[in-house]
């Protein structure tokens, strides 16, 4: 069985293979045909998919995925993409400092050493709002830690307000109606209309993240429900560090 960070590591290779795909028209008219289908009906995509989903389950989240990339213009979505940082050798990494240490400032003349300063890691936020990209702050991409900081379906939405003029009322509400409903209903109906809507505005989804979130809502829908609700209300209002 994998590893969470080797499945992360495949949402992301996997979305960077559709991202390709789609710079080809008919390969990207083949996935855009998959909208809103079940798997049994996206008979045009399993040429492209099948071998790129094999032993990795949740195919219908991956389909559905494939063909919400589809729906982007591809070049757009090749410049802006989110690129993981790449991985650091042993070498590399026993030269940097660790960040979450404690750096202890000279000593005054009095001889009196300074209070300590505290990085920022030493006061993690849950998914905080227009957090710095994977890798940044963690030499691997595909840590918990790191991987949260990315965007995912809340904080998506919660963009949309600040940025794209949504109404954020009624973004509350459909957030609410997204968290509620079935897996069928969300795939086939309100991921498909919800992305045309993002699309027009400029923005798109964290496409790996949208992956891993879909996949794992199957086994756990509360869990979440929590973070993407979690992390609207933490990007429309973020905690202010009051030290």
């Amino acid at each position: 069985m994998p590893t969470a960070a080797e499945r992360r590591r495949h949402y992301q290779d996997f979305t960077a293979d559709v991202l390709e795909l789609c710079t080809d028209p008919g390969v990207r008219r083949d996935l855009q045909d998959g909208r809103g289908r079940p798997v049994k009906e996206c008979l045009r995509m399993h040429k492209y998919l099948t071998v790129r989903t094999a032993g990795h389950g949740q195919r219908h989240a991956h389909y559905t995925v494939a063909s919400l990339i589809a729906l982007a213009d591809p070049l757009e979505a090749l410049r802006t993409r989110p690129t993981p940082a790449p991985r650091q050798t042993a070498d590399e990494l026993a030269a940097q400092p660790s960040p979450t240490a404690v750096r202890l400032p000279a000593a005054d003349p009095s001889g009196t050493p300074a209070a300590p300063s505290r990085t920022a890691a030493d006061n993690p936020l849950p998914n905080p709002p227009d957090a710095p990209g994977p890798g940044q702050l963690d030499p691997d991409p595909y840590t918990a830690a790191a991987w949260r900081k990315r965007p995912n379906l809340g904080a998506t939405l919660a963009r949309a307000v600040r940025r794209a003029d949504f109404n954020e009322d009624r973004t509350d509400d459909l957030l609410h109606v997204i968290v509620r409903v079935g897996d069928d209903h969300l795939h086939q109906h309100l991921l498909p209309s919800l992305t045309d809507r993002l699309l027009r505005a400029g923005l798109a989804w964290d496409w790996p993240v949208l992956l891993d979130d879909l996949a794992a809502r199957v086994y756990d829908p509360d869990q979440a429900a929590t973070r993407w609700l979690d992390a609207f209300y933490l990007t429309l209002n973020p905690i202010k560090d009051k030290t």
